[in-house]
């Protein structure tokens, strides 16, 4: 019996939906084992896992900056797969996507696994809930499962060829880093979830307005924060979510490769 893995990096829900869905999609093509790997958390990212002819890996990632978000390099180099089928998903605030499927594709590549189909998908964007609102949604969940099933249809044809994304080489530089953390209000009840939460685990639980070095600036405490008592005053990301909001709340659809 063949089994899905479903692999993703998830602070704030989207990639984790899409992956779910394209998995479903694939899975509803046979009986299958299914299993999960969040990689959200750092004791998750901190494992190597190995995958086998037999092995189905579907993994799903936020774009940052038009590439895999760099918390994941290290995790996804150390993959290792025996022509292992791989469908990719790369999940972006609906501005752009730039290399980042063409990157995950070969770190996936390096490490024995073939990406036979992919697709980029739109989630809400973590600066702005007015950029990519609401997504992904229900159409969006549909096409990502369509691309399961199309995966699922070129691995019970033997079709194991590599897809083209696109994507450039060399990829655009990363963003710079921004040392800068969101701030909090006296909303703030001490539930703890910002801390639960956070990706890089740099939220003191004690005092959430206390963030320590390490946030990659994902906005989890922001979005997840049921008083909404966590927010950006930072002047760059300000200005960046202007220029988002300017220029980008336009809907875009899901891009597929199969």
């Amino acid at each position: 019996m063949k089994t899905i893995t479903t692999m993703y990096f998830s602070p704030t829900g989207t990639s984790r939906k899409i992956s779910e869905a394209i998995a479903d999609g694939i899975a509803g093509a046979g009986t299958f084992e299914r299993k999960r790997i969040d990689l959200t958390k750092p004791p998750a990212r901190e494992k190597q896992y190995e995958f086998g002819t037999e092995d189905i890996l579907v993994l799903g990632y936020p774009v940052y900056g038009g590439r895999v978000p760099a918390v994941l390099q290290n995790v996804l180099c150390g993959l290792k797969g025996t022509a292992t089928p791989a469908v990719l998903a790369a999940v972006y605030g609906n501005r752009d996507y730039e290399d980042a499927l063409l990157e995950g594709q070969d770190l996936l590549a390096e490490g024995g696994f073939t990406v036979l189909a992919a697709g980029a998908f739109i989630g809400e964007h973590s600066y702005s809930a007015k950029v990519g609102a609401g997504r992904p949604d229900a159409e969006d969940l549909q096409a990502a499962e369509s691309l399961g099933i199309k995966a699922a249809e070129k691995i019970s044809a033997g079709d194991y060829l590599e897809v083209a994304v696109k994507g450039n080489r060399p990829y655009k530089d990363p963003m710079p880093d921004m040392p800068f953390t969101p701030k909090i209000t006296e909303a703030c009840t001490g539930c703890g979830l910002c801390a639960e939460n956070c990706p890089m685990q740099v939220i003191s639980r004690e005092n959430p307005a206390q963030i320590n070095t390490g946030c990659i600036l994902c906005s989890a405490c922001v979005k997840l924060c049921p008083q909404q008592a966590k927010y950006w005053d930072a002047e760059p990301i300000l200005k960046i979510k202007q220029m988002l909001e300017t220029k980008f709340v336009e809907r875009k659809e899901p891009e597929i490769f199969i």
